[in-house]
This record gives structure tokens, sequence and C-alpha cells, in this order.
């Protein structure tokens, strides 16, 4: 593999060569040119006059973009409709190429249990895992990777670089693409680190290693707490019809289950939030995190049977969901997957809003304000006015979770809303959150596998899977 003279509007790279068997972990933070990178090698190309880049012809590539297509071909051959259940979607065996072959590998990667379901049974963790797993086997002898650690629990992580390590010892080359250091591979035998579109050092991980600390991040969400804080109201003034006023708790879940064709995912689970009960939830992969979170914002049917109330409401007894998502702010992969329709990033910011995906009214000269006073809190001003599918996958995120606190609602939901992050964007989130927990302007449910996203400002932690 080899690039030279590479001159484009965000990158300036004279030479970068990797040769087979050798292991590459590409750093750089979000902007910094490394996503651009990541799509020359991993895209049809046009020419680029003095450029010369040999890149081999079997490249085995695993991005965000390839998930989200995997997803809409999920949805398109989605038959829940023709049938008196879920569809479960294609079966996770038919993903690996001659599955009998890698079945040590897939072992490895804690998948052999879940071979005969179907993907959109799967986690996010799972599916990452299993998508891996699909390039592997695909024959390739080179592997391309975006950010291969983001949503797999600290098992699949030592998973996956063992796995990463053992393909490295059957000679195939990798490329490893990662936003922090703290995300390097372990079997990772060389490093580049990509900076304003430059690639001012590479070479052996003996040699870049000691260098990383020059390295400064810099948080984006600079502005002031209070430039955006909305007058909040209080819990009598906010009621819904129905509602107890005097009701002191956001959300409570007795006994609660939920799984897909039969398979419970989880079962016996109590949960009880009030106001200020900001609750981490954390897990190995497929013990039901993401689905607990579908099931308390209505996107999951087990909602309706399950003992549940959302402010001091009966989940099941006539309320509408929409009343009850005006409470709420939701940032997730399967939300950050399903955000599909036409429209700016003005528009994503403004329509939460609406609660809605999209916008479907003309929105007013203060609400075009708010969204602008979030752009320049998440260093996304300048793609006000481009399509939010044209964002990378980092800076789509972020422009979600401005959505989902232009409100500052009375309960935040989390998934793991730092998914492509860097430290610099991950700690400023964090930071962020931490002043709104500090204010009690919103209330945080927050799921994460990081470790270095355990705040203190978290009362509750909730560990599933036990």
């Amino acid at each position: 593999m080899k690039l030279e003279n590479i001159k484009t509007p965000d990158l300036n790279i004279p030479l970068f060569e990797a040769a087979p068997g050798q292991f590459w972990c590409i750093l750089g933070q979000n902007r910094s040119g490394i996503d651009s990178f990541f799509s020359l090698l991993s895209i049809d190309h046009a020419k680029i006059p003095g450029t010369e880049i040999c890149l081999p012809k079997d490249m085995g590539i695993f991005s965000f973009a390839g998930q989200q297509e995997v997803f809409e071909q999920e949805l398109k051959s989605d038959d829940t409709d023709f049938m008196d259940r879920l569809d479960p979607g294609t079966p996770a065996r038919a993903f690996i190429h001659d599955p009998d072959q890698y079945t040590d590998m897939i072992c490895a990667f804690g998948m052999d249990h879940v071979l005969e379901q179907g993907y959109r049974q799967l986690s996010t963790g799972q599916t990452r895992k299993l998508l891996l797993l699909s390039r592997i086997s695909s024959g390739s002898q080179w592997l391309l990777i975006q950010s291969p650690f983001d949503g797999l629990d600290k098992a699949g992580c030592r998973q996956l670089d063992m796995a990463l390590d053992h393909c490295r010892g059957c000679g195939m080359g990798i490329l490893a693409f990662v936003y922090d250091p703290g995300d390097i591979p372990a079997g990772a035998t060389h490093i580049a680190v990509i900076e304003n579109g430059h690639m001012p050092f590479k070479g052996s991980r003996q040699e870049i290693l000691p260098r990383l600390f020059e390295l400064q991040g810099q948080a984006n969400f600079s502005a002031d707490i209070n430039d955006l804080k909305p007058v909040k109201k209080t819990f009598s003034e906010n009621a819904l019809p129905g509602e107890t006023p005097q009701t002191t708790e956001l959300l409570r879940l007795e006994d609660g289950h939920a799984g897909y064709s039969g398979k419970p995912v989880f079962s016996h689970l109590n949960l009880c939030v009030a106001p200020g009960d900001h609750t981490l939830i954390s897990g190995p992969n497929g013990c039901g995190k993401s689905t607990l979170l579908q099931v308390i914002t209505g996107d999951h049917p087990a909602c309706y049977r399950n003992s549940l109330w959302l402010f001091g409401i009966r989940r099941g007894t006539g309320e509408s969901i929409w009343d009850l998502k005006k409470r709420m702010g939701i940032v997730s992969t399967d939300f950050h997957r399903n955000y599909r329709v036409a429209g700016s990033v003005l528009d994503c910011v403004m329509s939460g809003l609406y609660d809605t995906i999209g916008i479907y009214r003309r929105p007013g000269p203060e609400d075009e304000k708010k969204a602008m006073a979030w752009l320049e809190r998440t260093s996304l001003s300048d793609k006000a006015d481009s399509p939010f599918r044209t964002l990378s996958y980092a800076d789509q995120r972020l422009a979600l979770i401005a959505r989902a606190l232009i409100k500052l609602p009375d309960l935040l939901v989390l998934d793991e809303p730092t998914h492509g992050l860097d430290r610099a964007n991950r700690n400023a989130v964090l930071d962020f959150l931490g002043q709104v927990a500090m204010e009690k302007l919103s209330t945080i449910l927050y799921v994460s596998h990081r470790e270095d996203e355990f705040r203190d400002f978290f009362v509750s932690h909730i560990r599933m899977g036990n």
C-alpha cells in the first residue's frame, strides 16, 4: 500500500506506506482530516493530479457508513408487517463466510451463542463484532477499520485485540482508525498521527508512543450553560392529562422484562428515577441495556407489557407517547441510524424542539437563534446549512446531542452518545452533562461501556447482565 503526494482541500500528506503483516493505528481528532484519509482509502475516487495511490484490491472495510448500509438493507427486507411477530432479520450466521472455518474466532468474539439470531435481535456491540467477523472471514488480505472499539464492552475489546493480533500473525495488513490515544490497539505495530490535514509523525509503536503527549485536545463546548438555558417549568405546570401533579418520580419500572421472539433479553429489573437521580447503566454487550432504554422511550413493544410509569403515568392507559416524549431528550445509535430524512444540520437541531425527525413546520426566529447557539457550542455553526447526512459520523453525533439538549428535557436518555467522538469532544460532552446535573436542568439516564465516562455526578449505577 502506497499513497504519495496526497493534496486535497483537507489533506496534505507527502507519503504513507504500509506493508503486509503490519498493523497501523491511524490516530486523529475529529475534523483533523482523519475521516478524509479513511475515505480516501475506502471508496472509489477520481484520480488526483500528481498523486500516486496504490491500494490493495481486496480490502475488507469496516466503517460507520457500512454499518448504516447494512441497517438500511435490513429495513428494506423487514417483513414484520406480514408476520404475526417481529421479523428478527437476516440470521447472524449468514454474514460470516464459511463460519465452520472460523469457529475459534467466532468463539473468541463471544458470538457463538447468537449465530442463529436475527441481525435486528443483536445489540449494537454484537452487530459491530458480527460485521467485523464478516470482513475478517471474507478472505481479504487487508483490513481497514474505523473506530473498532466503539460499542464494545471490556471483554469485547480484549477479544477484538486478540482477533486482530491473530489476523496480523496470519499475514494480514491492518489499518485501524481511532480518535482517542486510549483506543490504540494493543497489537498495533505502527502509529501515524493526523493533525490539521497533515501527518506530522509516523513510525513504529515504540518510536511514536512517547511523542503522543504533544497532542493537546481542546474542548469544543465552550459557551456558558446560561446562554442556552430555557425557562424551566415546575412539575405541576408541566403536568400532562391524567398525571398526578405531586409525583416526584420521573420513571418507575417494576419487575421489568423484555425480549425478542420469545427469547428474554433482561428480566426482573426494578428501576426508580426521581429528579436528580442521574443514573449510569453498564453491562456486557447483549445484556439488554439498549433494549431497556427502548422500553422506557416507547420504542419497544414491551413498554405496554411492563409495569412502567413515566412522569407519574402508567404506560398502556391511553396516554400519548408524543406528549411523554416532549419531556424527553434521546440520543442513541438506534435513533442515529433512523435519522435518515433530508434536511440541514440546523433543521436537525431545531427538530428537537418539536420532537420530530425532520422539520415539518416553519420555525420561528427564536428557534433558529437557539439552534445556532447550540451549533456554536458544538463547533458546527459553519455547517448549519449543510445536509445532515453529508456530515461525518462524529459530527452527526454532535448534532444529535445538540438536538437532544436544546430543550433541556426533564429526562435525558443517552445510549452511548459519544460514539465516534475524540477525547476532547467526549470530555466536553461529559463536562457539559456535569453542568446540567449541577444546575438541576435535566435528569440523566446514561448507558456506557467506557470507564473513563463514569463521572461523579452519577448518583446511581445499574450493572446489567449479573
